[in-house]
């Protein structure tokens, strides 16, 4: 995903932004950090640091994976519902 793991350039961040189709309030949230600092990494103004690019790869990883749940769903036969009716 990003080029150097301990320099993500500002370009790959907004890639990644795009990935994972959040907005730079959601972003900032699921990366514990502040919106103006989100807002920093993505103008080049403050380099994000290792720990911020292993946090993004992780957010996309779960991401990716609830891609593939929501696939698996759609082949699922649809679940019958049956009815017991009790006296």
């Amino acid at each position: 995903m990003f080029d150097n793991i301990n320099n993500p350039e500002p370009d790959e961040i907004k890639i990644w932004l795009n990935e994972v189709k959040l907005t730079i309030n959601q972003a900032s949230i699921a990366l514990g950090i502040s919106k103006r600092q989100f807002s920093r990494f993505l103008s080049g103004d403050t380099r994000a640091k290792k720990v911020h690019a292993l946090a993004m790869q992780m957010v996309w990883l779960v991401e990716e994976k609830n891609k593939d749940l929501i696939e698996e769903r759609k082949s699922f036969p649809k679940k019958e519902i049956i009815k017991i009716q009790i006296k």
